[in-house]
């Protein structure tokens, strides 16, 4: 890890550790997502570090009503959900 982030959510997947890092950042709070991988080295982890100096501010938007499937998606993809691909 970083030696100035620390770790702040673990999730099974990267899609919704990258949403929440991008939420993160969105408000301002550096964020970065480790990969970690498990014993078996197949599986793996994916942790959501933040900037420790502004790790308060993250724990306080954690805190908060939580964005929406749509935001996120929108978040991780940049599309919003009713755009077909074009």
């Amino acid at each position: 890890m970083l030696d100035d982030y620390q770790e702040f959510r673990v999730f099974g997947e990267r899609g919704p550790a990258e949403a929440l890092r991008s939420w993160l950042e969105l408000e301002g709070v550096p964020a970065v997502v480790e990969s970690r991988l498990l014993a078996n080295g197949v599986e793996a982890n994916y942790v959501v570090c933040v900037a420790t100096r502004l790790a308060h501010r993250a724990r306080w938007f954690d805190a908060q009503l939580r964005p929406s499937d749509a935001e996120l998606e929108f978040l991780a993809t940049g599309r919003l959900p009713a755009q077909e691909d074009e």
